[in-house]
C-alpha cells in the first residue's frame, strides 16, 4: 500500500513537471520597465488594477481572473467580476489570500503597491507584473502585453485598431488648427484647486485632445493652484474631472442637481466671472469613468469637441463609447459622463435652474 502511494506521488508529480516544462512561457516589459517571464496563457491571475481588469475584460480573457481588489470587486461596470475573490485594497491587498488563491501572475499598477508586493509573493512562486493602462500614451502597449500574456493577441490588435481609428482621426483635424489658435484649458482633477501637469494621465488626455493646459509646465504631476493664478491665467475652458465616489456621475448614472451645484460652484468662485472660460459658459464636468484608463478615447473626444466645436462638429463621442462597451465588452450603453452636455441625444430636465 506505502509502495503503491509512493509510486502515485511519484508519477503525479513527475506528471506536473512534464507539463509544467512544457508550458510556452512568454517575455513582457511590464510598466515598470522590467522584463519578465510569464507563462502563456495565463491561466490564473489576481488583478488589483482596476483599468488592467477592464481591459482584460475586453480581450475576452476574464475565465483567468480568479481574484480582484475590493474595488474591481464592486464595480457596477464590471459586475461580471462580482463573483471573484476579494484579495483586499488595491493599494494594500492581503497578501495571504492572494497566496491562497494560487495565482500564477498578480497584476498591480506600476507604482502601487510598493516593492512589499513583490517581496511578499515571489517568494511564494508568485509573478507580480504592473501593468497601468491607464495612461493614453502606454495604452496601446498595455493591451499588446496583457493580449500576449493571455494569448489573446488577436483579440487585442482590434481592441488596438479600435483605439487608433479615433486618436488619429482627431489628431489629423488638430493638425489643420495654427498654434496661436489652441485653446486654452484649466483641467481641475478630483480635488478643489489641485490642476494637472506632465506625468499625469489628465496632462495627456488635454494635450491629445488638443488644449493647451495652463498648468503643464508645473513642476510636479498634480500640483496645488490658487484661484487668483487661474483667473490671471484667464483659460478659455475650464474641465472638471468627476470622481463617481463625490457625485453619482457615470455607467450607474447621474445626479443632474448634485452635478449643477457642483459645475455653478466653480463659476461662483470669487471674481471667476471674469474669466473668459466662466463668461461664455464653457465649464464641464466629465466622469472618472472616461477621464483615463480603457475609455479615455471617449473623454478625448469630448474634450476635442468642447475645445473646437467647428473643427469637430460630425464627431459623436457617445457612438464611439457605445462602440466600444457593445462590442468589446457586450455592455448596454447606459448613464452618464458629461456635464453639462448629457451623453445622450438630449439633456433631461432639471430643477437646477439650468
Amino acid at each position: 500500500m506505502r509502495s503503491g502511494t509512493s509510486w502515485s506521488s511519484i508519477a503525479a508529480v513527475l506528471l506536473a513537471f512534464s507539463l509544467g516544462d512544457a508550458r510556452e512561457t512568454v517575455t513582457i516589459v511590464d510598466s515598470a520597465g522590467r522584463r519578465l517571464q510569464v507563462p502563456r496563457p495565463v491561466r490564473r491571475m489576481v488583478v488589483l488594477n482596476t483599468d488592467a481588469a477592464e481591459v482584460i475584460c475586453a480581450l475576452g480573457g476574464e475565465e483567468a481572473i480568479v481574484g480582484v481588489s475590493e474595488f474591481v470587486a464592486e464595480s457596477e461596470f464590471l459586475r461580471k467580476l462580482g463573483d471573484r475573490s476579494s484579495v483586499g485594497r488595491w493599494n494594500s491587498p492581503s497578501y495571504e489570500r492572494i497566496v491562497e488563491l494560487e495565482p500564477e501572475v498578480v497584476i498591480a499598477y506600476g507604482r502601487h503597491p510598493g516593492g512589499e508586493l513583490e517581496e511578499k509573493l515571489e517568494p511564494a512562486g508568485i509573478k507580480v507584473a504592473r501593468i497601468d493602462c491607464y495612461k493614453i500614451g502606454t495604452l496601446l502597449q498595455d493591451v499588446e502585453v496583457l493580449g500576449r500574456m493571455l494569448g489573446r493577441e488577436e483579440e487585442a490588435e482590434e481592441l488596438i485598431g479600435f483605439y487608433r481609428k479615433y486618436l488619429k482621426m482627431i489628431k489629423q483635424r488638430l493638425e489643420r488648427i495654427r498654434p496661436e489658435d489652441r485653446i486654452r484649458v484649466y483641467v481641475e482633477s478630483y480635488t478643489e484647486l489641485t490642476s494637472v501637469a506632465e506625468g499625469s494621465g489628465g496632462h495627456e488626455i488635454c494635450s491629445e485632445a488638443g488644449g493647451i493646459n495652463i498648468a503643464g509646465g508645473e513642476p510636479v504631476p498634480y500640483p496645488k493652484v490658487s484661484p487668483e493664478w487661474v483667473l490671471e491665467q484667464n483659460p478659455q475652458v475650464i474641465v472638471k474631472a468627476v470622481s463617481s465616489s463625490s457625485v453619482p456621475f457615470g455607467y450607474g448614472g447621474g445626479d443632474v442637481e448634485m452635478l449643477e451645484a457642483l459645475r455653478r460652484d466653480i463659476m461662483n468662485r470669487p471674481g471667476w466671472e471674469e474669466m473668459d472660460a466662466v463668461r461664455k459658459g464653457r465649464v464641464y464636468l466629465i466622469s472618472s469613468e472616461i477621464w483615463a484608463g480603457p475609455r479615455a478615447v471617449v473623454g478625448i473626444a469630448y474634450m476635442a469637441k468642447w475645445f473646437y466645436p467647428e473643427v469637430f462638429e460630425d464627431l459623436d463621442p457617445e457612438a464611439i463609447h457605445r462602440e466600444y462597451l457593445e462590442r468589446f465588452l457586450g455592455l448596454e450603453y447606459k448613464g452618464a459622463f458629461v456635464w453639462p452636455e448629457w451623453s445622450g441625444k438630449s439633456t433631461p430636465s432639471s430643477s437646477s435652474g439650468r
